[in-house]
């Protein structure tokens, strides 16, 4: 759906953007594509590639793009793979606990 400028979704939408940039790193291309996705009119939540989550759910913007660029996961996302990519060392030497 598209929003026009000045409506509260609009706003959201742009509100929501700049919380993005804050929280999550990106890379100025990204950022740039992000700017002008949401400065068009567009939910922060969609994509133009129609790319969906497992649920069925329209993917966001940035992830669709990382998705479209042929990298989904990387140093940015760290946070959420912290523990399912902390190796087990409980039955190693005690220099690797």
């Amino acid at each position: 759906m598209k929003y026009r400028k000045g409506t509260p979704e609009f706003e959201y939408n742009v509100d929501a953007m700049h919380e993005m940039e804050d929280s999550i790193p990106m890379t100025r291309p990204e950022r740039e594509s992000l700017h002008f996705w949401v400065q068009h009119g567009n939910d922060i939540d969609t994509n133009p590639w129609s790319i969906y989550e497992t649920d069925g759910s329209p993917m966001g913007f940035l992830k669709a793009l990382r998705v479209q660029q042929g990298y989904s996961h990387g140093p940015w996302d760290f946070w959420e793979y912290e523990n399912y990519l902390k190796p087990d060392t409980s039955g190693c030497p005690s220099i690797l606990n």
